[in-house]
């Protein structure tokens, strides 16, 4: 059941990682402060097909994968605090403190059915860090609560059991940069250092007063219509 291929589901592959890096190993253990700190050991490969766009991928688990599952399940049975922890290989560096190390507490794992790898990687393809998931978890993040040991023998199964997870989803992520400020241009100054206060606009009345006063002159000197009933009266007199 662990030897085939886990399903998985690729989010985004870079064209320049599937050409530099063909396949990426993935280690694993189980850490606890009061136990001593056990090597890592090969969780499972991660092969690329092809390179561009549609490069496709498959996570291949390691032969030991389950003994190693079963061997945590034991090691770790009634310690709180215990860190299932996965690593990422740095090509050519067998230093194991100078990997990527991502931690999830070992009392989900049991109970999970989904996990995500997400591969960081810098401009050129390489891999620099990487991020593990484990679903579905409670929101405050609380280990569930152990069951007691007279339940677990009546159930004829260990206290604590690692299953394999079936859901798997790998993810590469090139590194996103904020978008630059936006720069201002700085006020105009003065000789001695001030700025240089702008110009104060003119209103209406100060910008067209001239021709306010042309239009009232105008209207006062302009002569006066003649009244309609003194025409009327000079016209019948001539009559007469």
């Amino acid at each position: 059941m662990f030897s085939r291929l886990l399903p998985l589901l690729l989010l985004a592959v870079p064209p320049a990682f599937a050409s530099a890096s063909p396949q990426l190993r993935l280690l694993h253990r189980v850490f606890h402060p009061s136990l001593p700190a056990a090597p890592f050991s090969e969780r499972a490969t991660l092969h690329l097909l092809g390179s561009g766009p549609a490069a496709q991928t498959s996570l291949v688990p390691s032969e030991t994968f389950a003994d190693d599952l079963l061997e945590y399940a034991s090691a770790v049975e009634g310690l709180n605090g215990a860190l299932y922890q996965v690593a990422l290989e740095h090509p050519g560096d067998a230093d194991q403190t100078q990997w990527a190390t991502s931690s999830f507490p070992a009392c989900h794992l049991p109970s999970s059915t989904s996990e995500s790898f997400t591969v960081h990687l810098d401009q050129h393809g390489t891999p620099l860090s990487l991020d593990y998931f484990l679903a579905p978890i409670p929101h405050n993040g609380a280990c569930p609560k152990p069951k007691s040991r007279k339940a677990s023998a009546s159930a004829g199964s260990s206290p604590a059991q690692f299953r394999p997870i079936a859901n798997t989803t790998v993810a590469f992520r090139f590194p996103t940069f904020p978008p630059l400020p936006a720069l201002r241009v700085p006020p105009p100054v003065t000789a001695e250092g001030k700025p240089v206060e702008a110009v104060r606009e003119k209103s209406f009345i100060e910008k067209y007063w001239m021709y306010m006063v042309i239009a009232l002159i105008a209207m006062t000197f302009a002569p006066a219509p003649a009244e309609e009933g003194e025409g009327q009266g000079q016209g019948s007199g001539g009559r007469k």
